[in-house]
């Protein structure tokens, strides 16, 4: 080996051991890739995720980092330019029914409603900034948790606070998963068993030329009035409007899902690589993490709220429980809220209004954010 001038010693030089910080996140890592493994739980986000944050967090050398960095720069750079989240939200418009809102109207008053829960939070907290430490757009950006959908969350983060660019995301879709939980214990606290059994009629049919008209013009007065919101509202349009035209279905369904598939991949990889021990575990993450909670706890009952109010004044016509729906992680708050409802009366079937009150989230959570833009951009 001396012939060589190979000097053994530097196999143990070469050695690095983590920090604690690094431990936490390895072991954070760990647990993401558990869930998505064994409990099946969002497995095509939660295990690129884990791999992801894994990887960034490994106490690796320079020349081996740096290959690591340059791969995941180029997802990371995806979500932080806002591409991945305008590309999410054009594949929930060619999902969602707008004629849902159209039919009623008054079940987007319930939706657009949930969002005073995320102006609160952000007066709140900025309220708090000079104790917490915590800046406006780090507040505003926290605040659209409540919203409780990965893709806003990803987008306001990237634009308004991209330093806390991983702890805002992550929240945002850690609170997706307990929706199931959180829901159905603000309903009964904030509803009676009488509001709950109350029965609502089918919704009328709407034309698709309704939904493309009311499409275009959503996108027009966006454009004009609300400039900083026509990313996410053009893109769930446009989406939307393809959806209606039938030109979304030229694609086949498995194409169309594997787009989507390969999207949620690269979203999980992108924020898994962003959590970096130095910058994730601090502080500010678990401020982010509690007034998050407080803001989809907010928006959630809000939601509720107003639908009672509703409800009393079109005389018992309308059930409270829709109001859980209005935050904009679709489809899983409509879906949640239905299946509550059959719990209480099988009869009960909701899941047309609550997806409706789901689809009105998903709109008036993406002109708060182009809200929160116009103040700080």
């Amino acid at each position: 080996m001396n012939n060589l001038n190979i000097d053994l010693n530097y196999l143990l030089s070469g050695l690095s051991f983590p920090s604690v910080g690094n431990i936490i996140m390895i072991l954070i890592s760990a647990v993401l890739i558990f869930r998505a493994v064994y409990h099946k739980q969002s497995p095509l986000l939660l295990l690129p995720m884990g791999v992801g944050m894994l990887a960034v967090n490994l106490p690796l050398p320079y020349i081996t980092a740096s290959v690591i960095d340059r791969t995941t720069s180029i997802m990371v750079e995806g979500a932080l330019s806002g591409v991945y989240p305008v590309l999410i939200f054009f594949a929930v418009g060619t999902m969602i029914d707008l004629g849902l809102i159209l039919a009623d109207p008054k079940n987007f008053f319930i939706g657009a409603s949930s969002q005073v829960g995320i102006f609160a939070v952000f007066l709140l907290m900025g309220s708090l900034g000079k104790y917490t430490g915590i800046d406006l757009q780090t507040s505003a950006a926290t605040a659209i948790i409540g919203s409780a959908d990965g893709a806003m969350g990803m987008y306001l983060s990237a634009l308004l606070s991209p330093s806390n660019f991983a702890a805002i995301t992550i929240a945002a879709y850690l609170y997706i998963g307990f929706l199931p939980v959180i829901q159905p214990k603000l309903i009964y606290l904030l509803t009676t068993e009488k509001e709950r059994r109350v029965s609502m009629p089918y919704l009328r049919h709407v034309s698709r030329g309704e939904k493309i008209i009311f499409s275009v013009i959503a996108m027009s007065i966006c454009g004009i009035f609300l400039s900083n919101a026509f990313p996410l509202i053009g893109a769930l349009m446009f989406g939307n409007i393809l959806r209606e035209a039938d030109i979304i279905d030229i694609l086949p369904i498995t194409i169309q899902k594997a787009i989507r598939d390969m999207l949620t991949i690269a979203v999980g990889i992108a924020i898994g690589s962003s959590a970096y021990a130095k910058t994730f575990i601090t502080l500010d993450t678990f401020f982010i993490l509690s007034f998050g909670f407080l803001s989809f706890v907010l928006s959630t009952s809000m939601g509720i709220i107003t639908a009672k109010v509703i409800n009393v004044l079109t005389k018992g016509s309308v059930n409270p429980i829709i109001g859980s729906a209005g935050i904009s992680a679709f489809p899983v708050p409509s879906w949640s809220a239905h299946l509550f409802a059959q719990e209480v009366k099988s009869s009960n079937c909701l899941l047309l209004h609550a997806m409706a009150v789901n689809t009105a989230g998903i709109i008036s959570g993406a002109i708060c954010a182009g809200i929160f833009l116009i103040f700080f951009n």
